[in-house]
């Protein structure tokens, strides 16, 4: 009979809408399309048949039957399996909780940012977190006073960060760096600026900065290097490091005369942790070194070129350039991307974003009393409790105004009651109550969103039933399969006993296999073992005489062994006595036949891990029969096989 053949992208394009019910179990019914997509999943680009889909479907039927009896059971009630699937339902909902839109947005503008590497300088006027408003005025007034003077030519921006500047090391110049160098506003204030000119005032976490663009060049990109390094004891003043920089010397020289720069770092670099790998160090790029090893790394041309002695405040360094790299495609530089914008401050504009979105999306309304409202609550806590992680029931005055109405979201009212329930949960040192209100805002719009992800996203309720899925069948096969037959000692050993021809040895041999150092050592070995076939000698003396220039002369590794354990053992005769020498390109090899043992049945303990493996199978064989008996299936094979015609 002729095989239709079919595509798995051509089965979504035909099935994906189609709601036919392709099989009953238990009263359950399974649809067409989740079928398809469960074998999209797991067919691995094989061609479907008829013959593969009636083994895919008993596979699936077991399965099903499996969950089936799980939820039976209950064990979808318990509180360890509610737990577990939170975990998993919180990482599913992450990627639908996302405003992509702008997401995406911000990964193509760091990526180009990614291509431009910056010189800046800059005036701090430092804030910490817990400025009051009259010390952030006061450092405002500072920054735009510092600002003015620039601008009218009073003074040199040079002369303004000695003058107004609480971080001017280096005059203030913060050197070459590219995107996520630097926190974002202060990165967009530098890539927005013009070479040459001044910025605005910029806020960040660290207070308030003028930054002056110096410069602006294509990305430097990352550069792979080894080095050689001479560290400086704790403490050395000149002189010592420049007797130092005698031994660097030596080594550049040897470098010249042509030797291999691997194996002068491995010989004499006092860097350990990279001089056993031949002095290489991981990619980087700006601002990942020490500012010397990086200027010296990227003035490196040409792979193979290696610099001079140079100094840093670790030691003296000799680097080598074993390969460069640009920036790669967008696609390519993605997965850095949004890792980075994951774990910064850009995240939070991510969020902000939205949070946005979602108050339009979710009809959010704030009552028209909002304001009175929230005062009202902050009035029912003790005032020295507004902003304390010890925040108590106690702590707060319940009043019949609590059922008033704070915000709507969609259809779910929120009021003074959930406010302050909130708070009893969630304060927290150092945050106010205002920043308190928006974050219980925000959280109720991404916990309404969360709730409705599996009636508006198909694809995380298919994912979410999967893991729920998932986690039922593991926990009924543990109990059913798996921890059985670890436990379950009588059974195992009746099972053994009943099936033991399958546990045999086949032909075995005893022997000592000795692995020497060179032909020398092999030579010398086979006359002592003669030695020892005629009782003049034990093998404890013969490794004693052997290795008594060096432990590594030779090795021996005795014990019972069949065909295709070991290389050199196929290579031979079975026969008693000691092979001829046996080498290749790793290793030279004498082997001592000992005992021919002749095919025999196993006992337990030397078969345990196959018996088991073959138990749990035995188990999961007997279990998906009863299953079959206990729970009806119905399968409409027209609809199964209309998937290949």
């Amino acid at each position: 009979m002729k095989k239709i053949l079919v595509t798995l992208s051509i089965l979504v394009a035909s099935f994906s809408l189609k709601a036919q019910e392709v099989m009953t179990i238990e009263n359950e019914e399974v649809m067409l399309n989740e079928f398809v997509n469960t074998l999209m999943k797991n067919n691995h680009d094989k061609e479907i048949t008829q013959e593969y889909l009636d083994e895919y479907v008993e596979l699936f039927v077991n399965y099903k039957l499996k969950v089936i009896q799980a939820k039976e059971l209950g064990l979808d009630k318990q509180e360890e399996f509610i737990s577990e699937l939170e975990v998993y339902r919180k990482q599913l909902a992450k990627p639908y909780l996302q405003a992509k839109e702008f997401k995406n947005e911000l990964i193509l503008e760091a990526y180009n940012r990614m291509k431009l590497d910056v010189n800046a300088s800059h005036i701090l006027f430092r804030l910490n977190g817990n400025a009051s408003p009259s010390d952030t005025l006061k450092q405002y007034n500072s920054a735009l006073k510092a600002k003015q003077d620039i601008e009218s030519g009073i003074i040199t921006f040079n002369q303004a960060v000695a003058k107004y500047s609480d971080e001017n090391y280096n005059n203030g110049n913060l050197g070459w760096f590219t995107a996520f160098s630097m926190v974002y506003p202060f990165e967009s204030a530098v890539y927005n600026t013009e070479v040459g000119q001044i910025s605005d005032i910029v806020r960040t976490q660290y207070g308030y900065h003028l930054v002056r663009v110096n410069d602006k060049r294509p990305a430097s990109g990352e550069v792979k290097v080894s080095h050689i390094m001479f560290k400086f004891p704790k403490g050395a003043d000149i002189e010592k490091k420049m007797k130092i920089k005698l031994k660097a010397d030596e080594v550049y020289s040897k470098l010249q005369s042509g030797e291999n720069f691997a194996v002068l770092a491995d010989k004499f670099s006092e860097d350990r942790s990279t001089a056993v790998k031949g002095g290489t160090l991981p990619w980087f790029g700006l601002n990942k070194m020490a500012k010397e090893f990086e200027d010296a790394s990227f003035s490196l041309d040409l792979v193979g070129d290696f610099t001079s002695p140079f100094m840093t405040e670790f030691g003296w360094h000799i680097v080598i350039l074993n390969d460069k790299k640009e920036i790669g495609t967008l696609e390519e530089e993605e997965a850095f991307i949004r890792k980075q914008i994951e774990k910064g401050s850009r995240n939070l504009l991510s969020e902000l974003a939205l949070i946005k979105k979602l108050k339009k999306e979710h009809n959010f309304t704030e009552h028209q009393y909002n304001t009175y409202r929230k005062g009202q609550v902050k009035e029912n806590i003790k005032s020295d409790k507004l902003i304390s992680a010890t925040l108590t029931e106690n702590d707060i005055t319940r009043t019949d105004n609590d059922s008033r109405e704070l915000f709507s979201i969609a259809d779910k009212i929120f009021t003074q009651k959930n406010f302050k329930d909130f708070l009893l949960e969630y304060q927290d040192n150092n945050l106010d109550f205002d920043f308190m209100y928006t974050r219980f805002v925000d959280f109720r719009l991404l916990e309404y969103e969360e709730s409705m992800l599996e009636i508006n996203q198909p694809e995380y309720k298919t994912l979410l039933n999967e893991f729920r899925d998932g986690i039922l069948l593991f926990e009924l096969t543990s109990k059913k399969v798996w921890t059985r037959a670890m436990e379950d000692t009588i059974g195992l050993q009746l099972y053994f006993e009943e099936n033991t021809e399958k546990y045999w040895w086949t032909e075995r041999v005893e022997s000592n296999i000795y692995t020497c150092a060179d032909i020398k050592v092999a030579s010398k070995l086979k006359r002592l073992l003669w030695k020892k076939s005629k009782n003049l000698i034990t093998l404890e003396e013969i490794e004693e005489t052997i290795n008594k220039t060096s432990p590594l002369n030779m090795q021996v590794s005795s014990g019972k062994f069949t065909e295709g354990d070991n290389k050199f053992l196929d290579q031979i005769k079975w026969i008693k006595g000691v092979s001829e020498i046996k080498t290749d390109e790793s290793a030279v090899i004498v082997i001592e036949v000992l005992e021919i043992l002749e095919p025999s049945s196993k006992e337990l303990n030397e078969t345990k891990g196959k018996v088991i493996s073959d138990f749990q199978n035995h188990l999961e064989e007997n279990w998906i029969s009863e299953l079959r008996e206990k729970y009806s299936v119905t399968i409409n094979k027209d609809i199964l096989y209309s998937i290949i015609k």
